[in-house]
């Protein structure tokens, strides 16, 4: 049964990354995209991640409309936790 939750929710990243916001931040090209709680998440919140070819954040507390924020505004909440 764990197996097919992991399956349903690397499913679910992957649907989501191909549907990222594309952001260029100092050069390097970041996915940003939201993803639902995990069923074990002890915060039960959704978590906006940012994703470079090598490093990957996660927000907790982001603004609902993080999509229609200008770029440099996404990226002051990248660094935010």
């Amino acid at each position: 049964m764990a197996d097919r939750r992991r399956s349903a929710f690397e499913l679910l990243r992957v649907e989501q990354r191909a549907s990222a916001r594309r952001l260029i931040i100092d050069g390097v090209q970041w996915l940003v995209y939201e993803l639902p709680a995990r069923d074990l998440d002890r915060r039960s919140s959704p978590s906006l991640v940012f994703e470079s070819e090598d490093t990957v954040r996660r927000v907790r507390d982001f603004p609902p409309n993080w999509g229609s924020l200008s770029d440099g505004e996404l990226e002051k909440v990248s660094w935010s936790r």
